[in-house]
């Protein structure tokens, strides 16, 4: 990925603004030149009731995953980047954006956490699933319906078969 050299909001080059800590939402307490890395599990809370600051235990956040949020949504243009712990944290979140009646393409050849939450998301949210082979991109074409398609899923290489599909050509296809 190119360094994006356009100015921001600030004046800033993109690459200048990345390597400061100057956010609200990212707080230095001590004025580090660089984010630090938050290892604590847990953060000291104020009151037993819960309301005693921004952040309880690293699992749901933290000020080094805020830096890294604030950090992505500046080099993605967006407002807002989420950053979770594993790959299927991510899918369940992209999934959500699935509705009932709508369609995802995925593999034949599936990573088993991948195929059991496509299975649950089919069965229970009423999403239709198409498992096609991602090596040949006129399968996964066939597939593509422009009203209902709302997620083309590639896993690339797979597990565990290692097939390797052509994410370009998928891609280019998808967004025609």
């Amino acid at each position: 990925m190119a360094v994006d050299t356009t100015s921001t909001k600030s004046g800033y080059h993109l690459a200048t603004e990345l390597v400061h800590i100057d956010s609200d939402a990212v707080k230095d307490n001590y004025n580090a030149a660089s984010v630090p890395i938050y290892q604590t599990a847990t953060f000291k809370q104020n009151s037993a009731d819960g309301s005693g600051g921004e952040y309880d235990y690293s699992r749901s956040g933290n000020p080094t995953r805020t830096a890294v949020e604030v950090h992505m949504a500046k080099i993605m243009k967006a407002e807002r980047a989420f950053v979770v712990s594993t790959g299927m944290t991510a899918l369940d979140v992209i999934l959500r954006l699935v509705k009932t009646g709508q369609e995802v393409i995925a593999g034949d050849d599936l990573y088993g956490g991948t195929n059991r939450l496509l299975t649950y998301v089919s069965q229970y949210n009423g999403v239709k699933v198409h498992n096609v082979n991602t090596t040949d991109p006129k399968l996964v074409e066939e597939k593509l319906d422009p009203i209902k398609t709302r997620l083309v899923l590639l896993e690339s290489p797979t597990n565990p078969l290692i097939k390797i599909a052509d994410i370009r050509t998928i891609a280019a296809r998808v967004h025609e």
